[in-house]
C-alpha cells in the first residue's frame, strides 16, 4: 500500500495538463503546445519563489500560541504507541484521528472541524486518539518536521498534559508550507514554553529521539492496517493519507458536512 497525502497535490494539475496536449492539430497543435510550455514555466517560476519565500518564512519565525478551547479535557498519552488521547474516558464516543502537522489536507481538516471536535469532547461526548504520524517527512528541506513536531506534541502531553490541545492547535494554526525548512526545535521549544510547558522537555526530547520509535511504529502500523485503506480515484490503487478518522474498524467519510453530527448521534 503507498503512502499519500490526500489525494496527492500534484495530481489535478498534472491531468489538465494531460488533456490540453491532447488538443489541436497542425499549427492550431503548435501554438497550443507553445502556450502550455509558457503556462507551465510560469507556473513553475511562480511556485520556486513561493517555495522560497516560505522556507525563509519558518526560519526565526515566532509561532503564534493558541489557547486551545479544549485546553482543560483530559489527555492521556501512550508512550509506547506513540498516541495521545484527549477527552473523558466515560465519554460515549471515541475516534481516531491520523495528522502529519505538516499536511495542508490537515491544516483544512483541522480548520474546518477541528472546533467543533474539541466542543465535544469538552462537552464529554467524545474522545479522540490523536495518531501524529510522519507521513511527510521528506516534504521539507531539510527532511525531518513531521518527526520533530509530533515528537514535541508527545512531549508536551508527557511533560504538562493540559497544554497538549494548545500546542497541537497552535501547530495547525500557524502551519508551515510543504517545501520549507519546517519549524526546528528552537522555534518548537518557545512555543511549549510560552504555553506553560517546562523549559528544556520539547528540546531534549527531540534531540534524544525520544518518540522517534513511536511516532515510525504508529505510522507503519496505519499503513499496513487495511481498516484504513482508501482507493485514489485515477488508478484504483490502495493508500493510506492524512487525514484520516476512524471509529473502530471503520473510516468515516470526512468530506460530509455532517459526519460529526452522525458520528455522535444517539449518545
Amino acid at each position: 500500500m503507498a503512502l499519500k497525502a490526500g489525494k496527492g497535490s500534484g495530481k489535478n494539475a498534472a491531468s489538465e495538463l494531460k488533456r490540453a496536449r491532447g488538443t489541436g492539430r497542425g499549427r492550431a497543435g503548435t501554438i497550443t503546445g507553445v502556450v502550455i510550455v509558457v503556462v507551465v514555466a510560469v507556473a513553475v517560476g511562480i511556485g520556486l519563489l513561493v517555495q522560497s519565500h516560505h522556507k525563509a518564512a519558518a526560519v526565526g519565525h515566532r509561532i503564534n500560541p493558541v489557547t486551545s478551547s479544549a485546553r482543560t479535557a483530559p489527555v492521556a498519552l501512550d508512550r509506547t504507541a506513540g498516541v495521545v488521547t484527549l477527552g473523558a474516558p466515560t465519554a460515549p464516543v471515541t475516534i481516531d484521528v491520523y495528522e502529519d502537522f505538516l499536511c495542508p489536507i490537515c491544516g483544512g481538516f483541522e480548520h474546518e472541524d477541528g472546533e467543533p471536535m474539541r466542543q465535544a469532547v469538552v462537552a464529554g461526548k467524545l474522545r479522540v486518539r490523536y495518531h501524529m504520524v510522519n507521513l511527510l517527512d521528506d516534504r521539507t528541506n531539510p527532511p525531518g518536521y513531521s518527526m520533530r513536531a509530533a515528537t514535541a506534541a508527545l512531549a508536551v502531553a508527557d511533560a504538562d498534559p493540559g497544554a497538549f490541545a494548545s500546542v497541537h492547535d497552535s501547530l495547525y494554526a500557524d502551519q508551515p508550507a510543504e517545501g520549507s525548512a519546517g519549524y526546528d526545535v528552537a522555534q518548537l521549544e518557545q512555543l511549549a514554553t510560552s504555553l506553560g510547558v517546562p523549559a528544556g522537555r520539547v528540546t531534549s526530547a527531540i534531540n534524544d529521539h525520544t518518540y522517534d520509535a513511536a511516532v515510525q511504529g504508529d505510522m507503519d502500523r496505519a499503513n499496513d492496517n487495511p481498516a484504513l485503506e482508501r482507493k485514489d480515484p485515477d488508478d484504483g490503487s490502495s493508500y493510506f493519507g492524512t487525514p484520516t478518522v476512524a471509529q473502530g474498524d471503520k473510516t468515516i467519510d470526512v468530506s460530509q458536512d455532517d459526519w460529526l453530527t452522525a458520528v455522535l448521534a444517539g449518545h
